[in-house]
């Protein structure tokens, strides 16, 4: 079962600690972080640090719980340009040139990123519907829920661990939000997730499933390679971590850690 949730009121504590405006205090951020639009730009802003406007927009409209089809998107870029931006230009936490159509994000730590945090574990919130485990499970497959936004890559990589693994079936998502979705209607027995991904990240999303289910197999799958991102994966409990390569050998990396993952073996 999916459940949306708002980002909850914490208080009145400012936020005087050197990120973000000065005298911005927790009810004027709770505020900020309470549309779901201006989260999303600072999802995605705190990966990237910079974007353009049609970079943000096309962003906005993939994670819309609407069809992107219906999305107005000279609506949504008017809407950025004169609400949105502005909003969080004054709270501190970017900067927008209108004329080159950039927006930087200037402070989206500290803080500030525990609230953003929060606003994640928030928004991907979701309860598994699991039957009691009263009887042994007779299946010997292997379920994995494959997350990645990089087009036709997920596709690829669930046929070629289908096809070399006979136990192991493959479910795709393309962000997120999608996976969320795929965790209500399903069980998995594992989940492997790219780490940079448009709006929210792998790691954002590891820690919602930490939330919900701590004991869950959980791979980082991704290209971005770095301690920075292996640290924050151990402290966000992660299961294990595979950087991809350009060579089919990465997918047997993956099946074995899969497979050792959810063994134990």
């Amino acid at each position: 079962m999916i459940v949306w949730s708002s980002l909850p009121n914490m208080g009145d504590n400012g936020t005087s600690d050197g990120h973000g405006r000065a005298d911005l205090s927790s009810d004027e951020l709770f505020n900020v972080l309470s549309d779901a639009r201006r989260r999303t730009v600072l999802f995605h802003l705190r990966q990237h640090g910079v974007a353009t406007v049609d970079e943000l927009t096309d962003v906005i409209a993939e994670v819309s719980p609407d069809e992107s089809e219906a999305i107005d998107r000279e609506h949504l870029r008017t809407s950025l340009h004169h609400s949105q931006f502005p909003k969080l230009m004054d709270a501190g936490l970017l900067t927008y040139d209108p004329e080159q159509q950039i927006v930087e994000s200037t402070s989206l730590h500290g803080k500030i990123g525990e609230w953003l945090d929060l606003a994640v574990r928030h928004q991907i919130q979701f309860e598994s519907v699991r039957e009691p485990d009263n009887q042994p499970d007779e299946r010997e497959e292997i379920r994995v829920l494959l997350v990645d936004d990089e087009p036709g890559l997920p596709e690829t990589i669930g046929a070629y661990l289908e096809r070399e693994n006979d136990d192991m079936t493959v479910t795709t998502a393309t962000s997120p939000l999608e996976a969320v979705t795929r965790l209500g209607e399903e069980s998995f027995d594992c989940i492997v997730s790219d780490y940079q991904m448009p709006a929210i990240s792998g790691l954002d999303f590891l820690k919602a499933v930490r939330e919900d289910d701590p004991t869950m197999p959980f791979i980082v799958f991704t290209a971005k390679g770095s301690e920075s991102v292996a640290s924050q994966a151990i402290e966000t409990r992660v299961t294990d971590y595979v950087q991809k390569r350009p060579d089919t050998e990465q997918y047997d990396e993956l099946a074995d850690r899969i497979c050792k993952a959810v063994t134990g073996d």
